[in-house]
């Protein structure tokens, strides 16, 4: 069974999901906007959902369940419950309205609709800066034991969003100490990273982050013109550019504009090559 919880999910990526034979997806989502076109997309799909069970929880994932808290939103993606500031203003205008909004931990968020022996097998964590809020409050053998991939967006630019300029160290520490190790490390540079947990054995997985990685650096590089005719891992070097990120486990690095496409081809591949029928248990 595999299974998929979403906080932060704007409009969702419902299809994605489905072509990808996930199970049980659960998004939580408190945005009046993005609610409403979540909604749109799950009717529009409805037939094409491969029996795929979909949940929604109109509730903002933070440290603890059941306060009323001030939410940002514009219904864009954008929406927090941290202050936007005018780094976020001048890419998507002000726009923002403020209301308040109620509350859930991780923890009670995946037990009441996973219950507690379900492992989640991918976490998408996109909340605008409240990352730190929803992962360093939660347990280090709890987050080891109920989540496989946690992939998260690491807010590192204060002129965006109100938070402390270490917000994201801390995340990738509290991950790191919790058992999971980045596939690419992300030198301060705000984009989503893939977290992945260490009892899967990540070398698993080398094939696949190899192939998509030199699969996106071969274009980058060509339409920057450079010739590649050699060794593929023999032209990874960061060329003086602070741009390029190195991988973990299989050496070389990407450049950041390729962040998202190599996320999307992960997941899709991760997602892709987990059985219909297996079943991890909360270790």
């Amino acid at each position: 069974m595999k299974t998929v919880l979403h906080i932060g999910a704007a409009a969702g990526e419902v299809q994605f999901y489905s072509n990808l034979g996930v199970n049980k997806l659960v998004y939580a989502e408190p945005d009046r906007g993005c609610l409403k076109s979540l909604s749109d997309n799950i009717q529009e799909s409805i037939n094409n959902l491969s029996r795929m069970e979909i949940s929604v929880i109109p509730k903002a994932c933070s440290t603890r369940s059941g306060d009323k808290l001030n939410f940002y939103a514009n219904s864009l993606g954008q929406s927090s419950l941290e202050r936007p500031e005018s780094g976020t203003f001048d890419i998507v205008g002000d726009n923002f309205q403020q209301y308040l909004v109620e509350t859930i931990s991780l923890v009670e968020l995946k037990e009441s609709t996973f219950g507690r022996e379900r492992v989640i097998d991918y976490c998408c964590i996109d909340t605008q800066g409240h990352e730190k809020a929803i992962l360093c409050g939660v347990a280090p053998q709890y987050l080891r034991s109920n989540f496989m991939v946690i992939d998260v967006e690491l807010m590192t630019d204060v002129r965006q969003y109100s938070v402390p300029p270490n917000n994201w160290k801390e995340v990738v520490i509290h991950l790191v100490r919790s058992g999971f190790e980045p596939l690419i490390h992300p030198h301060g540079i705000t984009e989503s990273y893939i977290f992945i947990n260490s009892s899967l054995n990540p070398s698993y997985l080398t094939s696949t982050i190899s192939a998509i990685r030199d699969r996106l650096m071969k274009n980058f590089f060509a339409q920057h013109g450079f010739d590649i005719q050699r060794e593929m891992s023999s032209v990874y070097a960061s060329l003086g550019d602070h741009m390029f990120l190195p991988f973990t486990h299989i050496g070389g690095s990407i450049h950041a504009t390729l962040l998202q496409p190599f996320r999307e081809q992960f997941v899709s591949a991760y997602l892709s090559s987990l059985s219909p029928m297996y079943s991890y248990e909360n270790r």
